[in-house]
């Protein structure tokens, strides 16, 4: 079968994966290049001088197409497969063009920046006929399908209850970077609220159910943080912070499981835990944990870490160690923590394993349970 050739909007050149363009660079870069599934045939930037200049970082063929322009990259007739990883705030714009003509479209989460823009574009790409798929790719990564297993074959029994304690630690609180203001804000769409805990909120649905009922607090108890240039230079000791930092959710899921959850952003954490995600059962429990790890992509829940932990005991058995493979796929067990879940979703979508990636409409319910909790807490 011919492979899925592919159009990147937002690559940088090679550089961190937090700076403009870094996390196509380090997440969808490696699995679409090492995959025989797909082909990188187009790359579209602000500018057609700034693509080549990641073609040629990226040591990509000569034969890639460099765009200025969403616009201009849609229109390719050798595209299939549009991927945008940009900032949320361009996304609706972005999405829409690749829609418009046809292409099929991988958008990073969140899909829009606000609950309107997702519903707008889930609405535009049914109309199209156009596949779609979100990067909410902790649903293709090994740790969530270890649960689900788990779960399905009822080890623990049903679900009774379940406790979520995460931290945010792997992110300062006392410094943050010019440009990256937005995630400072609550109305970008793009900050704490809905990337970090939106991510894990998605896997947790995806696992156990929505919510029935539910009570929320949000609050923001480090309101300014001191804002620095690309230099190091200190430029506002005191940028205004509106993003919650402290996000608490109780209620009961459709199953009748009651549920708790609560991050928090502060200096460390006392166990040196980033999250622990307890599920009690009539039979047994199960528990995953995910090491703190400061300045480490691998303390994100999306990010596929060698060090999560999931321990199961049943009745007052042994408490065991699960044992689960990283290797989905050969070509994915060559990727590096940051593109694993990443790789794993591409190869999901390309064998049309629906099970294991989301699609605009999974995640637009997503976006509603992410609303919905605001809107209970007040916000």
């Amino acid at each position: 079968m011919a492979p899925i050739r592919v159009g990147i909007i937002g690559l940088g050149p090679k550089g961190p994966a937090f700076a403009p363009g870094g996390w196509a660079s380090n997440a969808h870069l490696p699995p679409l290049q090492q995959s025989p599934s797909f082909e990188i045939v187009a790359v579209a930037n602000s500018s057609i001088e700034s693509s080549r200049t990641s073609i040629a970082s990226h040591n990509l063929p000569l034969t890639t197409a460099a765009y200025g322009s969403a616009e201009d990259l849609a229109k390719d007739s050798n595209v299939d497969l549009v991927v945008v990883s940009v900032r949320v705030q361009k996304h609706f714009e972005l999405t829409q063009a690749a829609i418009k003509h046809g292409k099929d479209v991988f958008v990073e989460w969140p899909l829009g920046a606000s609950l309107d823009e997702s519903e707008e574009l889930t609405r535009l790409a049914k109309e199209a006929g156009v596949k779609t798929v979100i990067g909410l790719q902790a649903r293709a990564g090994k740790i969530t399908a270890a649960v689900k297993k788990i779960l399905a074959e009822g080890t623990i029994g049903k679900v009774i209850s379940t406790h979520v304690l995460a931290n945010a630690s792997l992110l300062p609180v006392d410094a943050w970077w010019q440009s990256g203001e937005f995630y400072m804000d609550m109305k970008s769409g793009g900050n704490a609220f809905y990337i970090f805990f939106g991510h894990f909120l998605d896997s947790f649905v995806d696992a156990l159910g929505d919510f029935d009922t539910l009570k929320a607090t949000l609050s923001t108890q480090w309101p300014t943080v001191p804002l620095f240039d690309a230099a190091g230079q200190l430029i506002n000791p005191a940028h205004p912070r509106t993003a919650p930092d402290h996000i608490m959710v109780q209620g009961k899921l459709h199953s009748g499981a009651v549920a708790s959850l609560s991050y928090r952003h502060t200096r460390s954490s006392a166990d040196s835990t980033s999250l622990k995600w307890i599920i009690s059962g009539t039979q047994g429990e199960m528990e995953v944990e995910l090491p703190e790890q400061f300045q480490n992509m691998e303390a994100q829940w999306q990010v596929a870490s060698a060090n999560v932990k999931l321990h199961v005991r049943v009745g007052r058995e042994k408490t065991e160690l699960v044992d689960f493979s990283w290797g989905i796929h050969d070509v994915a067990e060559k990727l590096g923590p940051t593109a694993l879940n990443t790789g794993l979703l591409y190869e999901a979508f390309a064998n049309g394993k629906k099970e294991e990636y989301a699609t605009f409409e999974d995640a637009l319910k997503t976006h509603q349970l992410l609303d919905r909790i605001a809107r209970a807490a007040g916000w």
